[in-house]
């Protein structure tokens, strides 16, 4: 499990938005999120950036209410991703130096 830096989860993120989207990464980050489709459509956005994040670090983060209806720009939305992202991180690190503690 190794967490991404923001530029590379950014990257990641804009290049999910372009394949459901179609719209360019340059001029895609200032959009409005809600803008993008409806609810169903963030939510695929949302989870096309997990499976990547999942196969190339082995991590996630929840695709929750609250990131599909940011308020505010695709770069908001992608923040918000990645502090959810970090948050997860940093409570499995928690979690296993307290197993490794428990052995």
């Amino acid at each position: 499990m190794k967490r991404p830096d923001f530029d590379s989860f950014r990257t990641v993120f804009l290049e999910c938005l372009e394949q459901s989207t179609n719209l360019e990464p340059s001029s895609s980050a200032q959009t409005r999120w809600a803008e993008l489709g409806n609810l169903e459509v963030r939510r695929q956005i949302l989870e096309s950036v997990n499976a990547k994040l999942l196969a190339s670090c082995g991590l996630s983060f929840e695709v929750n209410h609250r990131l599909l209806k940011v308020e505010g720009s695709v770069e908001s939305a992608i923040i918000q991703a990645y502090h959810e992202l970090n948050t997860i991180y940093l409570v499995e690190k928690i979690n296993n130096k307290i197993r490794g503690r428990l052995s």
